[in-house]
């Protein structure tokens, strides 16, 4: 499914399971990894993180699907993040996406896809999935960041800034 940053962001601020799958793709590969961090302080600071990447899953399609459904061995929440760079991972994804139970949010950081990706192709079309294309923050957005970074260390910044 097609999502906008506000639906990824309350989805990632609190993960109900709705979404067993985030795809976030697109030019602006920091603004994606900042969403990430939504979900590592959503998860809280003893869940577990299970990074992956493209190769991995190429050579093992079974392990996403598998990581997604363990639990932590220690009790806690755990959580998987997939660096991939195409639809070498397209296997792993079916896996997961047909998966009877996943008990783990997976983030799949994909960088600039095209439309015409069977990655991209795939997950549209999921409900159970939220796609999000990622662009650089245009000069209000940066202003709005900047403005944001600043009030979280209880400054404020004037307009002229």
């Amino acid at each position: 499914m097609k999502a906008n940053k506000a639906q990824i962001e309350r989805a990632l601020d609190a993960p109900d399971g709705s979404y067993r799958l985030f795809l976030l793709y697109g030019p602006d590969e920091a603004g994606s990894r900042a969403l990430i961090q939504r979900l590592v302080r959503a998860m809280g600071p003893d869940s577990e993180r299970i990074d992956l990447d493209g190769a991995t899953l190429k050579g093992d399609p079974a392990r996403l699907a598998d990581e997604a459904a363990s639990l932590s061995l220690f009790g806690g929440r755990r959580y998987i993040v997939a660096n991939v760079t195409g639809d070498e991972s397209l296997a792993a994804i079916e896996g997961l996406m047909s998966a009877n139970a996943v008990e783990n949010p997976v983030i799949i950081l994909a960088g600039a896809l095209k439309a015409t990706s069977g990655l991209v192709k795939r997950l549209l079309a999921d409900p159970k999935a939220a796609c999000l294309q990622s662009y650089p923050p245009s000069d209000s957005e940066f202003a709005q960041i900047a403005s944001g970074l600043a009030r979280e260390q209880g400054l404020r910044l004037g307009s002229n800034l």
